[in-house]
């Protein structure tokens, strides 16, 4: 696939197939990832991939309503600045206009963690700043693009990082790293909310090219 197609086709599915991804393809992916650049190259990131028996003890907790917050605190309206809350405006309003009466299956979807068959845990050492965060993006970044460019559709998603306890216990980390963000990876069902498309700023709302 092209990159600027690669880019352009990447987008947040809500509802995955139960078909599970080959390993050989999760560990590209991952490698493919950590080509992102990162501070001084210190490459802080970890990350732990949860599918079969793990991941479905990490839902069926989730789905009991266990819902310890996340290690990363999160991030509310109130402190998102005036153009967050605007595109946060719209992206919501956006999504129940197109899901109608179909609008509570993504919140079941989103309890089901998606039904994602695999999610890939990025972690980061508990003693961070704001570069170390910078790093993780764009680690996180190339990872999803990665996965398009091989057929393989993501989220990012705060929902796959609740009850860490849990998933500190349930997947072997220990407290030296924190949980920071879950992208669910998998091939998309025919289901509507993967139709959707959120908006976009036009360039001029956010580019400034001073001479």
């Amino acid at each position: 696939m092209e990159f600027v197609d690669t880019v352009n086709n990447r987008h947040s599915v809500r509802d995955f197939k139960s078909q599970p991804i080959a390993k050989e393809d999760l560990e590209k992916i991952v490698e493919t990832a950590g080509k992102a650049p990162s501070w001084a190259n210190t490459q802080p990131w970890k990350v732990v991939i949860a599918t079969g028996d793990s991941l479905e003890k990490i839902r069926s907790y989730h789905e009991s309503g266990r819902a310890e917050h996340s290690e990363f605190p999160s991030l509310h309206r109130g402190s998102m600045g005036k153009q967050g809350q605007s595109n946060l405006r719209i992206w919501s309003s956006g999504i129940h206009h197109f899901l109608g009466a179909d609008g509570n299956d993504m919140y079941r979807d989103s309890e089901k963690l998606f039904n994602a068959p695999a999610i890939a845990y990025l972690l980061l050492p508990r003693n961070i700043n704001p570069w170390t965060t910078y790093d993780l993006g764009a680690f996180g970044q190339t990872l999803m693009l990665a996965a398009k460019d091989m057929g393989i559709d993501s989220i990012p998603a705060e929902e796959f990082v609740f009850n860490p306890s849990y998933l500190h216990q349930v997947l072997g980390v220990s407290d030296d790293y924190l949980f920071a963000v879950g992208i669910g990876l998998g091939y998309p069902k025919d289901a509507k909310i993967n139709k959707f498309r959120s908006e976009r700023m036009s360039l001029d709302q956010y580019l400034t090219i001073k001479d």
